[in-house]
């Protein structure tokens, strides 16, 4: 049996490594990128939990605004009006409905 040499073990050992490298690469299929309509509805969904988050927080303030002397804004009429349960129930339902559409392709 012929003696090999180190350096000949190291070439043919890189050359393995490459060819299965390139076998695999040949068998793995490329990551699919997302289409402009799933990148679209994505956004509505995330703003519509967006405003359904805004209408929560503008619920627990106007909670807080009538449980004590807590006031953003000068008056109390205009303040139950801006941030009242009016204004925090449109913003859920509207941020319910950009959130549960359904993904067409």
């Amino acid at each position: 049996m012929p003696k090999v040499s180190a350096r000949g073990r190291d070439r043919r050992a890189r050359q393995r490594k490459h060819e299965a490298g390139v076998r695999r690469a040949a068998v793995k299929p490329g990551k699919a990128g997302y289409t402009g309509a799933y990148r679209t509805w994505l956004v509505v969904r995330v703003a519509g939990f967006v405003l359904m988050g805004a209408g929560v927080v503008m619920a627990i303030v106007h909670i807080g605004a009538h449980l004590g002397k807590f006031s953003l804004l000068p008056t109390v009429g205009l303040q139950d009006l801006l941030i009242g349960w009016p204004m925090a129930g449109v913003l859920f339902l509207i941020g319910g409905v950009f959130a549960g559409r359904r993904f067409r392709a």
